[in-house]
């Protein structure tokens, strides 16, 4: 299973040209809406349960323990991914926002499954070819490496402190967000 994070996405806004991410935490954050709640953050983490698969061999991390997330994507109140309702209000459909990583999963198994009609057939389990990409020579043209921001959770009274994102794979982020257009050829030959 591909374990998904969150970014908050800068772009352009005439062009709508990336232009950076950091991780998706809201603890800090001054954007719109504002939850009343604590903050929301990105997952991520070492699990207590299950070992770290062979394709995770060598990224930093403590010992022998799976670590979370695999990738990410914009997850950010004010910049996730648009989603059209068509039952709006007046009979219009509505563009509303679709935010978390519960809308950065979905986000990555639309690209998977682009990925497969790119290669004419089902990729299966991905995960090793991701990290197999990512540890090679197209890693900065096929990712969005993201290096700031933490996933530190706070739900008053308390604070759970996270982990910082860093360049490489890192518990807050994973590998980063996809450059699909560079992404998506090379999993298709994987």
């Amino acid at each position: 299973m591909l374990a998904v994070g969150g970014t908050r996405l800068t772009a352009d806004n005439a062009t709508g040209a990336y232009k950076s991410e950091t991780a998706w935490n809201t603890a800090t954050s001054t954007v719109t809406p504002k939850s009343d709640d604590g903050s929301s953050a990105s997952g991520g983490g070492f699990s207590r349960r299950f070992a770290r698969p062979a394709y995770q061999d060598g990224i930093p991390g403590p010992g022998t323990a799976r670590g979370v997330p695999d990738v990410a994507g914009d997850a950010a109140f004010d910049t996730g991914l648009a989603v059209v309702d068509d039952n709006g209000s007046l009979g219009q459909p509505l563009v509303r926002p679709a935010t978390g990583t519960s809308a950065a999963a979905p986000f990555w198994a639309g690209l998977i499954a682009l990925a497969d009609q790119l290669a004419r057939r089902p990729l299966g389990f991905v995960n090793p070819a991701i990290y197999d990409i990512a540890r090679g020579p197209d890693y900065h043209a096929a990712f969005h490496d993201i290096t700031s921001g933490d996933n530190t959770f706070v739900f008053p009274p308390a604070t759970i402190t996270g982990y910082p994102a860093g360049p490489g794979w890192d518990p807050v982020t994973g590998w980063g967000t996809p450059d699909a257009a560079v992404l998506l050829p090379l999993l298709a030959r994987s």
